[in-house]
Formats: C-alpha cells, structure tokens, sequence
C-alpha cells in the first residue's frame, strides 16, 4: 500500500511539473525579439517542432536515425535553429535551443547507456558528444541544446552570446506561421541558389523572411488534400533598399512568370525522381502575383508537400 501511494505521490509531481511549466511557443520566441542562438548563422528560424515534425524528419542534416535525437524531439513542441554553412575555420553544421518536457534523469540514462555517447565537460556546462553521429546535447528538465559539426570535434552545445536580435518585421509577417526563418545575408546566399536555379535576377535583398502556413483546408480540385500528407503554403518577404527596385524587381517577376510552368506543373515535375530545390524555388518566386508594399516584395508559393518543403530549407543549408 505504502508503494502504491509512494508511485502516486511521483506521478503526481511528474505531472504537476510537465503542466506547471510555461510553455514558450514561437510567437513568444518571436515577440522577445531575441533568438537565444549564436552569431554567424546563414539562417535562424523559430519553429513550432509539433506541427512541422514531418518536415524535420524529411531534412537530411537531422540525424533521426539516432534513437536519442528522435526520442527528445518526441519530447519537444518549440525550437529555435541556427544553420550554418561550415568552412575550414568553423566546421559547426546547425545548433538548436528546443522548449519542452525531459526528465533530467531519463536523458541521464539514455545518454550514459548507449556507448556511441560520451559525457564531457566545458567550463559553462556538461553535455553528451557522439562522434558517430558528429553531435553535442546538452538536456535540462525544461530546455535542451544541440550542435551539429561536419567534424568529430565536440563542441558545447550551450550558445555563448546572449542572443541575436530578432529581424524588425518579422514578428506581424509571421504570425500565425508554424516556422519563420530569415537570412543573415540574403543578398548573397539568395543571389547564389537563384543563380544554381538558372534563374537570370539580382536582388538587392536587405531583409529576406520565410514564414511556413499550414494550406488552407479548402483543397482546390487540382490540388486535393490528403489526411495523411499536410500541406504548406510558403510566404517570403523580401525587403530592398527602395521602393524603385521594388517595382523593378516585381515587374520581372511578373514578366518572368507567363514563361514559366503552370505551378501544379511545376510542384508534379520536381515530385518525379529528378526533384530539386531549383524547381521549388521557382514554384515560390513565380506561382501567384507579387504584392509589392513600398519597398517590400511579398511572394506565396503554390501549395508544397512535406517532402517539397524539406527541399526548400534543405537548399539553405548546403
């Protein structure tokens, strides 16, 4: 009898803690106007993990293989992501501070009995490395942290600054979305991929957001929904620096659109075994008119599959 009140005493407090916690979604993360990630990021996103788990599984740089990783995003609803792009001076791949509910001693466990982890020290923190799957953890009961590496080398996966700044705008333009990322350096890294795509523009992007919506449930007859395939429709945001290059951005845009496929063309060919980000960046930029708001360009893609949508984010990180 003592036992059995003893378990139920535990359960309780189990579930007391679980529910007591505040649980911070991606629109807090985004009113805060600081993401707790490191500098030196090509793209941050904030990600509400629940409602875009088949995309996380589908992108190949998260090791979901890994029984560890997978059971803690079993345990996650909200993330915050940096991704980089890795060079000789720093070989880190992406970090993540994720919000959600791991028993401190259960991570404890499942870390120390699988022989691909090994506990280290740093002087802010422990974590768990796992050469093999080239990745540092570090778990609180209510947070946990991860950094990736195209290297063995262990890094501490706890951020050493105090947060980057949120991108002015992006808090209204995202709300509602379940991901919203942006670029530390659009013109660059959007002016390459549009070049690998064939597509013949420059942007002067200063400001570029991708905000991920869940497709409105009304399917249209050539586009019919599946319950077991959500779809996503993606907004992006680019900003320019004056409302002239707007214009002449969103006029070749238009132009550009009448030589392009029809988008349900476009979404069907990049489904075949030739899929690519190229066709997916082209169903973005050209698959309905661009709005253009002073200096501003807003663009809404077709609607896009998990597997499409994985592409999408996948191109940003290579």
């Amino acid at each position: 009898m003592r036992n059995r009140r003893g378990l139920f005493l535990l359960s309780f407090l189990l579930l007391f803690a679980c529910t007591s916690a505040p649980r911070v979604t991606e629109q807090m993360l985004l009113e805060s106007g600081i993401a707790p990630l490191d500098e030196g990021a090509s793209v941050y996103a904030l990600v509400d993990v629940v409602k875009t788990r088949p995309i996380l599984e589908g992108i190949s740089y998260i090791p979901m293989t890994d029984k560890n990783i997978k059971q803690m995003i079993d345990k996650t609803h909200t993330a915050a992501v940096a991704v980089f792009l890795p060079s000789s001076e720093d070989t880190r791949r992406f970090q993540l501070v994720s919000w959600g509910a791991y028993p401190a001693s259960g991570s404890s466990i499942a870390f120390g009995t699988n022989k691909d982890w090994k506990k280290m020290r740093s002087p802010k923190s422990s974590y768990w490395h796992s050469e093999k799957s080239q990745m540092s953890v570090a778990v609180t009961p209510s947070q946990a942290y991860v950094l990736a590496a195209m290297t063995k080398t262990p890094y501490d996966p706890i951020p050493h600054s105090q947060g980057i700044k949120i991108p002015d705008g992006l808090v209204e333009f995202g709300r509602g979305s379940v991901l919203s990322c942006w670029l530390s350096d659009p013109r660059s890294l959007f002016n390459q991929k549009l070049r690998q795509a064939g597509i013949p523009i420059e942007i002067p992007a200063e400001k570029l957001f991708i905000c991920l919506f869940p497709a409105d449930e009304q399917a249209s007859a050539t586009q019919p929904a599946s319950a077991s395939q959500p779809m996503y429709e993606a907004h992006v945001k680019i900003t320019v620096p004056s409302a002239a290059q707007a214009r002449a951005v969103a006029s070749f845009i238009t132009i550009g659109r009448a030589f392009m496929p029809p988008p349900v063309q476009q979404s069907s060919a990049a489904s075949g075994s030739a899929q690519n980000s190229a066709a997916i960046l082209s169903s973005v930029l050209f698959a309905n008119p661009v709005v253009q708001e002073d200096n501003s360009l807003i663009l809404k893609s077709s609607r896009l599959s998990v597997h499409e949508i994985s592409l999408l984010f996948s191109m940003f990180s290579l």
